[in-house]
């Protein structure tokens, strides 16, 4: 596909930044080798105290499609990722994080779906922090909100999102897993998801951060089916026990 085809859809990538000097290359890179050209690359950094926001910047001189923008303070991703939904240009809005890597084909392949859905998302890789593959998580075809409370399926750098959606729905900053929580409010609200079943992404594992501190996502899950979705202590107890065996299967894969 050829950047110049101005027919097809825009594509607004928003890619929050904190701290990601080791990753941020390799996760430009991988959007800059996609074979679907037309799209616009927002790279938000968030007070970064190292050499992130120095790559970001060399990247966006050298494409026009790059655009690198610094918060006034250190907002936090949720934040982040909804001052990216403000500037973002495009009819369709995907989510990279800094340490994460896209495979060449993604935003193709997505978009072969974009007529059956308005969510659309794909499985993933799991790897280490040098890169190494450690399993693949493979997506059902679909999902729905009763489906994403017994395992959540969708996760930030596989995301693409129909612009029209958005209207009014942002990420929530006062809970611990915030995306989740933006996931259940827009199939509530009757959104389709579908996905691409082909791994197109790969999902780094890093130590120390929140993804891997297990035993505090599993008592913020607990929190968000009593206290943000009002589920009842038997639905809450039914649905949590399948997430914490579907949570169990995953991270034995990644060892």
């Amino acid at each position: 596909m050829h950047a110049t085809e101005t027919s097809l859809p825009l594509v607004s990538i928003i890619m929050p930044a904190f701290n990601g000097e080791p990753y941020i290359g390799a996760a430009i890179r991988s959007v800059l080798a996609q074979s679907y050209a037309r799209w616009e690359l927002l790279i938000l950094d968030d007070g970064s105290a190292d050499r992130t926001a120095e790559i970001a910047e060399a990247f966006e001189k050298s494409d026009p499609r790059i655009r690198l923008f610094r918060n006034p303070k250190n907002l936090g991703a949720a934040q982040t990722r909804n001052r990216g939904f403000a500037l973002a240009q495009g009819e369709w809005i995907a989510l990279l994080d800094c340490d994460d890597i896209w495979h060449t084909d993604k935003l193709e392949k997505q978009l072969a779906l974009a007529s059956r859905g308005d969510i659309l998302y794909c499985s993933y890789a799991l790897i280490d922090e040098s890169g190494k593959h450690l399993s693949d998580f493979l997506v059902p075809e679909s999902t729905d909100y009763e489906a994403m409370l017994r395992e959540s399926v969708l996760s930030c750098s596989t995301v693409l999102l129909r612009r029209s959606i958005l209207a009014g729905q942002r990420f929530p900053t006062e809970y611990y897993h915030e995306d989740y929580v933006f996931w259940l409010e827009l199939l509530k609200a009757g959104y389709r998801a579908i996905a691409c079943t082909e791994v197109l992404a790969d999902y780094r594992l890093v130590k120390g951060s929140r993804s891997s501190d297990k035993r505090n996502a599993a008592k913020n899950r607990w929190l968000i089916y009593r206290r943000v979705e009002k589920l009842s202590i038997w639905k809450s107890a039914a649905v949590f026990s399948v997430y914490a065996c579907h949570a169990l299967r995953k991270r034995r894969r990644a060892r």
